[in-house]
């Protein structure tokens, strides 16, 4: 690949191919159709081919990374394992990933405090803060449906990167009066909904926090101050959001560095970040505590992937936009990876979808554009068959599913639909 493009890159250059509206849904299905990111990535690996190092970003480090990884013995996966008791090998896996973390915030008093409260005529909107540390709050959403007989089934809903830091939970969650660039946003890689109002609708309650550097909790420096930009609540014009988009990706990498010499991982504080909301939603008396899912699109799918693995109250998740055997990764899609997926040892015990096999025997469905050019095809794959084969040894083949569908890195109407189905059907 004699081209270096980073993750940010790829999907400002996939947005151009996503779904506009529900109501263009047919364009842009044809639209997606006509031009295959994937397939563009792919010509410029073969034309790297007869080069020494095959193009890779790696270059001459490849062959060292190489031979670490094929000596990786995944020693913990689920397939290699083959328990007779799946509590207790999930136990013991979800013990190493939360140790490769290094970061365990002890429970604490959420503190919640709703500051405001919509009624949106068919459910109900708060907007809130809670503790997930004590040291750490959360801006939040919560959404119930108006008229239902509580408690009610609920859904953790985990918004994507997508190189957009300027806003997170808004990037899922229609509001009125809205800033222009996130109704464009959404119309790139949502078809223009709002998949957190669809379930409020159709009877769940639903939680959307900020992650870690997005959204209120994203990257503000002096100079920001001096100069009064980087400020949401101003309406900031959309050459200024991509100027803040741009600056705060040059140094996602610095902040990951120093997050990991101070000792915790970034990986980490998501995954406790998105457990303590767990922690914090069990608490709300309209929640069924025994009746919660989960789905996300990109590190959204990501969250969702070890949210699912690692905390036993999921029922149900629905995973898009990110599923792939690390092991493909290398040579040539390693520039699309992020700090936040990055859990240093990891691959010695367990791959990504064996994190997901530690949701088992919960139903887990998974969606993925044909067209998406981050993920390489045969870790897709390979991922699939993991999957498809933990799901069947343990005699539950029916809680396993995908959807794919000829499109961009997005979460289209068609899988929003199948994937409040599945939670119908298994939450």
């Amino acid at each position: 690949m004699p081209e270096r493009f980073n993750r940010r890159e790829v999907l400002q250059a996939l947005g151009a191919t996503g779904a506009m509206s529900l109501g263009k849904a047919s364009a842009t299905s044809a639209q997606a159709s006509a031009r295959n990111p994937l397939g563009e990535v792919e010509a410029r690996i073969r034309a790297g081919q007869n080069l020494r190092w095959k193009g890779s970003p790696l270059g001459n480090q490849y062959p060292l990374l190489k031979k670490i990884k094929q000596e990786s013995p995944k020693s913990l996966a689920y397939l290699k394992v083959r328990p007779t008791d799946l509590e207790a090998w999930k136990h013991d896996a979800r013990g190493k990933i939360f140790e490769l973390m290094h970061y365990q915030p002890k429970p604490c008093d959420p503190q919640a405090q709703i500051l405001e409260k919509a009624d949106k005529g068919d459910y109900i909107r708060e907007y809130l803060r809670f503790h997930t540390a004590p040291d750490i709050e959360l801006p939040a959403y919560f959404l119930y449906p108006k008229h239902a007989k509580f408690p009610v089934p609920a859904v953790v809903a985990l918004h994507d990167h997508g190189g957009f830091y300027y806003f997170g939970k808004e990037k899922i969650l229609e509001v009125e009066g809205e800033n222009p660039v996130l109704t464009e946003y959404r119309g790139e890689y949502y078809a223009g909904l709002s998949f957190p109002v669809t379930l409020a609708r159709n009877g769940y309650a639903v939680i959307i926090v900020d992650m870690f550097y997005f959204g209120e909790r994203r990257l503000i420096l002096d100079s920001d101050l001096a100069e009064g930009i980087n400020d949401w609540q101003k309406k900031e014009g959309p050459d200024a959001i991509a100027k803040i988009n741009t600056r705060n990706g040059q140094l996602e990498c610095w902040v990951d560095r120093n997050v990991q010499h101070v000792g915790i991982t970034w990986g980490g504080l998501l995954c406790w970040d998105d457990i303590r909301t767990v922690d914090y939603l069990v608490t709300r008396p309209e929640v069924d505590a025994k009746r919660i899912a989960c789905t996300g699109l990109s590190v959204g799918g990501w969250r969702t992937n070890f949210l699912a693995g690692l905390d036993s109250r999921i029922k149900a998740s629905c995973v898009a936009g990110w599923m792939t055997s690390f092991d493909p990764f290398l040579p040539w899609f390693v520039s699309y990876s992020i700090p936040a997926g990055n859990l240093p040892g990891m691959y010695q015990y367990l791959d990504y979808p064996d994190i997901g096999s530690m949701t088992m025997p919960s139903p887990m469905m998974v969606v993925h554009g044909t067209h998406d050019a981050l993920f390489p095809p045969e870790g897709v794959e390979e991922a699939f068959r993991n999957l498809t084969q933990c799901y069947q040894a343990i005699g539950k083949p029916e809680r396993f599913t995908t959807y794919t569908f000829p499109g961009p890195h997005s979460f289209p109407a068609r899988a929003q639909q199948l994937m409040l189905e599945w939670f119908t059907r298994w939450v």
